[in-house]
């Protein structure tokens, strides 16, 4: 896949903006020069999930979702890997539609999708400045320029929170002028729902400055309160998985068999998951009924799982206990299953991550009672929303047995930060690449938080690491190429730049 880097945009923008008054005078009135709100949203949030789930590939090993059926993996051993299209994503393929559809929204008095415009650009720099740390804020999308110098994360932390409530501001507004459903492959146009993701991006924003003396655990619990109430409220962009091919010409999720992106046996579940799964965090040995739909069971019919770096030990092909591919079993022709099909509806917040977000910040600030009904919520759902996504109904009973049983705390007495953790991992497991990382970056990859989540050994961590866990992304190559003089300022030329600790993970 091309690159594209802000020189890139620079360059083109700039000849744009030189042949403008020339080609003026072609210039149809009839014909509208403007391209509308409506037909640039679908193109943005399809790939808002093609870039998560081609980067999540990788980021998937760092939080150890899946692992490679082969021992030594560079990426699980938390090595530098080029996941670099949520970067494209951003700045491309997000960036200036934004600009273009706030344009026409404002034109046009379409507030409402002037609030999306502004929501999806929070969404953007919040997922962005979590993958890559400091980016290029005040100068991204200036026309006269083809170098550009970088923030901080702390103004790009700020900068979310302005464009939430700027965002906010055009859904109180008054509309005669609807969201169209059909241009909308989240929220189908509901207005609604847009303001209750806007507040999830708010509490996520919040809630991930927990290390900082400045944290706000009753802003965190305000914001999730006033964002998803229920999982049809779930923020869940729409793949109809029709046809293969390129991201701009295919409609099948990145991640099913289609787009052929996992379909290999360097995608198997992970130990860490299996365990979970089975109540392992808990010091239980009971059996999570989410297990049958998220993971695949091993030719002896039962769960087995790699450890990280380790790779398979069962993998021979007569092996009974071999590993599965996550996508759908050990050889092509993968049928896909759960979130890694082509016709899917692939989640990028939900209810549950909310109601875990709650928890925490209940929990650390003493509320345990609040906690405890957060966590329990957010439990409950993520069953109901894993059983939804098939392939076996998880039903009612199984789902109270669950509830009632060891592997879930009984009591607020009895809840641990590791219990809310854990469950949060789970909900997440297999499309919440960014907020898990986020999560385990907080906690410094704390194994008495997330238990069972494998610290790789020493011998098998990336050399250039210097000993040290990775914390971040690389810029896009295309800025080793044009912008070095700003990657020396923020450090990013030096090999072990990947482990530098992100600002909001700080104390």
């Amino acid at each position: 896949m091309k690159k594209h880097s802000l020189l890139y945009i620079a360059i083109t923008l700039l000849a744009v903006a030189g042949c403008r008054k020339y080609l003026d005078v072609n210039e149809d009135p009839r014909t509208p020069q403007q391209t509308t709100a409506e037909t640039l949203l679908p193109h943005m949030q399809s790939y808002m999930g093609y870039a998560l789930g081609l980067d999540g590939r990788y980021t998937g090993k760092y939080v150890q979702y899946w692992v490679s059926n082969a021992a030594n993996d560079g990426v699980e051993g938390h090595g530098s890997a080029t996941g670099t299209e949520m970067w494209t994503m951003h700045y491309t393929k997000l960036g200036l539609a934004i600009d273009q559809m706030l344009n026409d929204a404002v034109l046009n008095e379409k507030w409402y999708y002037a609030g999306i415009a502004k929501a999806l650009r929070a969404w953007s720099w919040q997922l962005s400045t979590d993958h890559f740390g400091p980016m290029i804020l005040k100068q991204a999308w200036e026309t006269d320029r083809y170098i550009f110098d970088y923030d901080s994360q702390e103004e790009i932390y700020k900068e979310v929170e302005k464009l939430c409530n700027e965002s906010l501001e055009y859904f109180n507004r008054e509309s005669a002028k609807t969201i169209l459903g059909s241009s909308d492959y989240i929220f189908k146009g509901n207005k609604d729902r847009w303001v209750k993701f806007v507040y999830g991006v708010l509490a996520i924003n919040a809630n991930h400055l927990s290390n900082k003396a400045t944290y706000n655990p009753a802003k965190v619990i305000e914001y999730a309160d006033k964002s998803m109430a229920d999982n049809v409220d779930n923020a869940r962009i729409q793949y109809n998985g029709t046809t293969g091919g390129s991201a701009t010409t295919s409609d099948a999720f990145v991640l099913g068999p289609k787009r052929a992106n996992i379909t290999s046996l360097s995608y198997v579940q992970s130990s860490v998951i299996v365990n979970m799964l089975k109540g392992y965090h808990r010091g239980v040995s009971v059996e999570d009924p989410r297990i049958i739909n998220m993971i695949q069971l091993s030719a002896d019919s039962t769960y087995n799982g790699a450890v990280p770096t380790s790779g398979d030990p069962n993998s021979a092909a007569t092996n009974k206990k071999r590993i599965p591919a996550i996508i759908g079993g050990f050889a092509a022709p993968w049928p896909g299953r759960y979130l890694f099909r082509d016709t899917v509806n692939f989640p990028i917040m939900t209810y549950s991550q909310i109601q875990f977000i709650k928890a925490e910040a209940a929990f650390k600030s003493g509320q345990l009672g609040i906690a405890y009904t957060a966590y329990k919520n957010g439990i409950d759902k993520s069953i109901d929303l894993v059983s939804s996504l098939g392939p076996n109904t998880i039903t009612a009973a199984k789902k109270n047995t669950f509830l009632a049983s060891a592997a879930v705390a009984q009591t607020d007495a009895d809840l641990t930060i590791k219990d809310i953790m854990c469950q949060k991992y789970i909900a997440l497991w297999g499309w919440g690449f960014e907020e898990t990382w986020a999560d385990l970056r907080r906690y410094n990859y704390d194994t008495t938080v997330f238990k069972g989540y494998v610290i790789p050994e020493l011998s098998k961590i990336s050399s250039s690491n210097d000993g040290k866990l990775v914390q971040r992304y690389r810029p896009q190559n295309t800025e080793y190429l044009y912008n070095v003089d700003a990657l020396n300022k923020i450090g990013a030329t030096r090999d072990n730049y990947h482990t530098d600790t992100m600002w909001f993970a700080k104390p």
